[in-house]
């Protein structure tokens, strides 16, 4: 599998290579990351996140899973439930709770999903689903996890105020007067410009000594 995502990030760096300089006429970056997994008989299932620069990095018991494109919204609820022992059907189930989150935040994401679970040692696909606008169990998740998202947040009580008699207050940091260059006489009302660090005004004269 590691040679696998190295042969992955050998392509990414001849696109690189032939494109990025046309991409840059164009004001266009370029990006790219994949997310590689399998399994090949008699080892053990590896996953792989490669990189725009070619490189890659594997999952760990810390970090067990990646993601890809835009991750913000969904992320918090895969941190907050996911662990390495999980069961698969919950993390699939937070898996579309996740893609749900970003749906409802980021209109440049949209239906269908296409949702594959791989179980260890079966060398084959044996659970796939695309889920749509006409899918039931999406709709039940998108309607429900919304009502008990607003259920648990009416539950939660409101914030306590600290009293503005107990706050305590910064006291006000002191003004440090800067000494003026004075080069011969100001008009009347004029100010005189502030002194460089490189120039010392030996006070009482109009003149500077450098």
């Amino acid at each position: 599998m590691a040679e696998a995502a190295r042969i992955v990030g050998e392509a990414v760096r001849e696109v690189h290579r032939r494109d990025a300089l046309s991409l840059a006429e164009f004001s266009v970056d370029f990006n790219c990351s994949f997310i590689l997994g399998g399994q090949i008989h008699g080892q053990p299932p590896r996953l792989f996140m490669v990189y725009a620069a070619g490189n890659f990095i594997e999952s760990t018991r810390v970090s067990p899973y990646f993601q890809i494109g835009e991750s913000k919204y969904g992320k918090p609820i895969i941190d907050r439930v996911i662990t390495p022992s999980s069961p698969l059907d919950e993390v699939a189930k937070c898996a579309l709770i996740s893609m749900d989150s970003t749906l409802r935040s980021n209109l440049s994401v949209g239906l269908p999903l296409d949702l594959l679970v791989y179980e260890e040692d079966s060398l084959r696909v044996t659970r796939f689903a695309t889920l749509d606008h006409d899918s039931a169990y999406y709709q039940m998740i998108h309607r429900t996890w919304g009502e008990r998202l607003r259920q648990i947040f009416g539950e939660i009580p409101n914030p306590s105020w600290t009293e503005l008699a107990n706050v305590p207050l910064k006291p006000r940091e002191a003004r440090v007067a800067v000494p003026r260059l004075v080069i011969g006489n100001l008009p009347p009302g004029a100010e005189a410009p502030a002194q460089t660090l490189a120039e010392d005004v030996r006070f009482g004269d109009n003149a500077p000594e450098i």
